[in-house]
């Protein structure tokens, strides 16, 4: 399954790889944290002697430089420097900038996504064929990673999902077909794409009216996957909300049914919550790498050496506009 599903070259072995969190076009904070890292930009192409980057998704969008992003992971992905999976934020690029035989994008976005989307092809100064040509590259890419003793994704751990994802994608390639079947989110498959690079959401009960700080009602809320959700409250289950949810137990009949991230299960890391950079560590096998660069927080990567046990003192973060 070319493309779909990396394993490390020996994955018993390997113990050197530098886990990036969502990098959001801040080409400037990714350099530096590169460079901190040892990493030399030699033709053009940032490397390291013996450490491998992987990127979680989210390398597009929001920032001021998503080209210069784009084209340095690229650069480090086709020439076996970095593995790169797919966020949210790059399906929304492949919707709206690959174009159906009436030459039209193939999902048509929100007013807010549809700007956001125009902000990057203007990042891209008028080169339409390198923006086309990134975007191809983009549909290449994989949805998790698994590679021995760990495990990237960008928002939920489902082995129902990496399953179902690997058996539907088998050219290495996203189909146009795909993405839309994507975007409308109607299928098993579309499903499981957008839970695993969106996360789960909990509905809120209809009695239970929440407003964010702008004063815009919330009737979901983003929890933690890897939870028994039996006997938490509501602010408990909550992760990477940008609202307070109530403190009192969340009634059995809305309960969503998972099952806990097993202790004895391969490392997980993933992006996408936005959290703050002392918050990563979710457990001794999960790590949010996501250190809300978009929010004026940080870039922040673990550097991971072969241990079972995630260890702050791994973990290297660099604050926005710090070089």
């Amino acid at each position: 399954m070319k493309g779909l599903f990396h394993k490390a070259e020996n994955p018993g072995t390997a113990s050197a790889y530098d886990i990036i969190g969502d990098v959001h076009g801040h080409y400037s904070e990714l350099t530096t944290l590169l460079s901190q890292m040892d990493y030399s930009c030699i033709d053009g192409i940032w490397q390291h002697p013996r450490r491998k980057a992987i990127f979680v998704g989210d390398f597009a969008n929001r920032g001021p430089q998503t080209p210069e992003v784009i084209q340095s992971i690229r650069a480090m992905v086709q020439n076996h420097k970095a593995y790169a999976i797919l966020g949210n934020h790059e399906i929304n690029m492949m919707a709206y900038f690959t174009h159906n035989k009436k030459a039209l994008s193939l999902a048509e976005p929100s007013p807010a996504g549809k700007k956001q989307m125009e902000q990057i092809r203007a990042q891209y100064q008028g080169d339409e064929e390198q923006l086309q040509g990134d975007v191809k590259w983009l549909r290449t890419l994989p949805f998790f990673l698994s590679l021995g003793h760990l495990r990237v994704v960008h928002a939920y751990y489902n082995p129902k999902h990496i399953q179902l994802i690997a058996q539907s994608i088998s050219e290495g390639k996203i189909s146009k077909k795909q993405i839309k079947e994507i975007i409308k989110g109607k299928s098993e498959f579309a499903q499981a794409v957008n839970e695993t690079t969106r996360g789960l959401e909990l509905s809120l009960p209809p009695d239970l009216i929440l407003k964010d700080s702008k004063n815009i009602r919330r009737t979901r809320f983003r929890i933690k996957w890897w939870a028994d959700p039996r006997g938490l409250t509501f602010r408990d289950l909550s992760f990477g909300n940008r609202f307070v949810l109530p403190d009192y137990t969340i009634p059995e009949q809305i309960l969503p049914l998972l099952s806990p991230y097993p202790a004895e299960a391969p490392l997980v890391f993933f992006g996408h919550y936005c959290i703050g950079a002392q918050l990563n560590i979710q457990s001794p096998n999960l790590c949010c790498v996501d250190a809300c660069v978009a929010g004026h927080g940080h870039l922040m990567a673990y550097r991971w050496d072969g241990e079972t046990e995630l260890m702050k003192e791994k973990i290297l973060a660099i604050p926005v506009g710090f070089s």
